[in-house]
C-alpha cells in the first residue's frame, strides 16, 4: 500500500484532497498539521509543529512513498508575522531535511503560489514558470520562493524522487474561507478608485484535482495552475451581483483595515493582487503536467457565488 504524508492537513485544500485520497483503498494517508482540523477525517491525524526536531523523526519512522506539503498558507493572522514565518521556512526546511534522508519517497508535491512572481504597477501582463521575479514582491511571497528553493536542492540532491511545484492562482469556491473568497463574497466591495485588474482563479474543485492529477502523474517541474481566462475585477462582482464601492487612497485603506473588525484580514499579497491584479501563463500545466482545470474561469466565478445553473456544475467531461 502506498503512503502519503499530507502536510497542511487542517487547511481547506488539505481537507478535501485527503478526503478524496481516503476513498481509494491503494493508499494510506498520513495527515499532519499544527493546529486541529475543522473537519472529521478517516486518517489519523497528527499534530505537529514542522520545525519541531521529533517531526523529521515521525517523518522517517512512517516510511512514505510521497509528500504532498500544503503547508503553506499565510497564517501570519492567526499566528503572527514572525511565529508564520518560521513556520513556512524553518518548517519546511526540517521537512526536506527528512526528505533527503527518506528511502522511501518517490514523489513529492509542494503546493505554492502566483504570489511568488509578486504584483505590482510594472509587473508583466502575463508570468511564466521562468519570469524574473519581483523585488518588492511581500514577504509571505519571498517565504514561498525560499520554500522553492529547498524543494530544487532536494531535487538536485535526490534525483530518484520526482519534485513537483504547483503554483495556483488564488482558489475560490462557495464554501473556501480563505481571503480572497470572503473578500469576493461581500455584499459590497471596497476597490481601489482607478484601478480594474485582470484576475485569475481557479475553483475549489479543479484545485482538489489539480493535486489528485499530480498525485497519479508524476512529472517534476514547476507549474502555474489557474482556470483558463481572466476576468477584470469589475466583471467578476457583477457576476456576482456584488456592489463594488470605489475608494480613494486613503478611504480604501481605511476599510480594508475595517475589515479586521469582522475577521476579515487581507493579507499584502492579497491586497497587491485587487490593486493590480495577476495573469500567468498556464501552457506547461496543460502540455507538460497534462492537467485541464474542469471549469472555466467565468465558470468558476458563477460556481463561487453560488448563481451557476445546477447543470453546469458538472464537470466536463464528468458524469452527472
Amino acid at each position: 500500500m502506498r503512503r502519503i504524508l499530507v502536510t497542511g492537513a487542517a487547511t481547506w485544500t488539505g481537507g478535501q484532497l485527503i478526503t478524496a485520497l481516503e476513498t481509494r483503498p491503494d493508499l494510506e494517508v498520513i495527515a499532519v498539521d499544527e493546529i486541529p482540523s475543522p473537519i472529521e477525517l478517516e486518517s489519523e491525524f497528527h499534530i505537529f509543529e514542522l520545525d519541531n526536531p521529533e517531526f523529521a523523526h515521525f517523518v522517517l519512522d512512517c516510511k512514505p512513498h510521497a509528500a504532498i506539503h500544503l503547508q503553506t498558507v499565510d497564517r501570519s493572522a492567526m499566528l503572527g508575522g514572525r511565529r508564520a514565518h518560521d513556520e513556512a521556512v524553518v518548517g519546511a526546511q526540517a521537512l526536506f531535511g527528512a526528505i533527503r534522508r527518506c528511502k522511501t519517497m518517490k514523489q513529492v508535491i509542494v503546493k505554492s503560489d502566483l504570489c511568488v512572481y509578486g504584483m505590482g504597477p510594472r509587473s508583466p501582463s502575463v508570468v511564466f514558470e521562468d519570469a524574473e521575479l519581483d523585488t518588492k514582491r511581500s514577504r509571505f511571497a519571498k517565504d514561498l520562493h525560499t520554500v522553492e528553493g529547498f524543494t530544487s536542492a532536494a531535487a538536485a540532491a535526490r534525483t530518484d524522487t520526482v519534485f513537483t511545484v504547483l503554483r495556483f492562482a488564488p482558489i475560490f469556491g462557495r464554501k473556501v474561507g480563505n481571503p480572497i473568497s470572503r473578500y469576493l463574497r461581500l455584499p459590497v466591495v471596497p476597490v481601489r478608485l482607478g484601478y480594474d485588474p485582470r484576475l485569475q482563479l481557479i475553483s475549489g474543485a479543479d484545485a482538489v484535482r489539480a493535486l489528485e492529477h499530480t498525485v497519479d502523474n508524476p512529472v517534476a517541474g514547476t507549474f502555474n495552475v489557474a482556470a483558463s481566462g481572466q476576468l477584470f475585477l469589475s466583471r467578476i462582482l457583477r457576476l456576482g451581483k456584488r456592489v463594488a464601492q470605489p475608494l480613494p487612497r486613503r478611504a480604501y485603506d481605511v476599510a480594508v483595515k475595517g475589515m479586521n473588525r469582522v475577521d476579515l484580514h487581507l493579507p499584502e499579497q492579497i491586497k497587491s493582487l485587487i490593486q493590480h491584479g495577476m495573469v500567468a501563463d498556464t501552457r506547461r500545466m496543460a502540455e507538460v503536467l497534462g492537467f485541464s482545470p474542469q471549469y472555466d474561469l467565468r465558470t468558476t466565478v458563477l460556481d463561487g457565488y453560488g448563481v451557476l445553473a445546477a447543470g453546469l456544475r458538472t464537470p466536463r467531461g464528468a458524469a452527472p
